[in-house]
């Protein structure tokens, strides 16, 4: 049986996605779109990532205009993700944002998934090379 969606999660556009470094950071050739975040994936940050849901929901447009990282997981081909530091009331959290790597049938980006992810999970993928520093 399919869980319902509860109608608070809505879909909503998060903005263009600035192609042009993702590009050259992990050799894609991604066209430039909005990207967007469906009602099932913003029940999926809201419901899984409940600790997170309020920093990330502050920060989604900040993260995917300006990121601090790209990368792709070899476990995840199908994605990329954009990860950024965000300010919090103590100290500062990084927040990874993955995102499908081809257009939905509408000509959009479709988010994934949302969550916060530490500084050693940042440093084990930058050492691994699935991770690069973008700017």
């Amino acid at each position: 049986m399919r869980k319902l969606i509860h109608d608070r999660y809505k879909a909503f556009r998060v903005g263009p996605l600035n192609v042009a470094p993702i590009n050259k950071a992990i050799s894609t050739e991604l066209d430039p779109a909005d990207v967007w975040v469906s009602k099932a994936c913003h029940a999926h940050i809201a419901t899984d990532h409940p600790n997170d849901y309020r920093l990330i929901m502050a920060n989604f447009v900040e993260i995917v205009r300006s990121p601090t990282f790209v990368g792709q997981d070899p476990k995840h081909g199908e994605n990329f993700y954009l990860v950024k530091r965000v300010p919090t009331d103590d100290e500062s959290d990084f927040i990874l944002v993955a995102i499908g790597l081809t257009l939905s049938e509408h000509g959009t980006f479709n988010v994934r998934t949302a969550y916060r992810i530490s500084q050693a999970d940042i440093d084990t993928r930058r050492l691994r090379g699935s991770l690069k520093q973008l700017i």
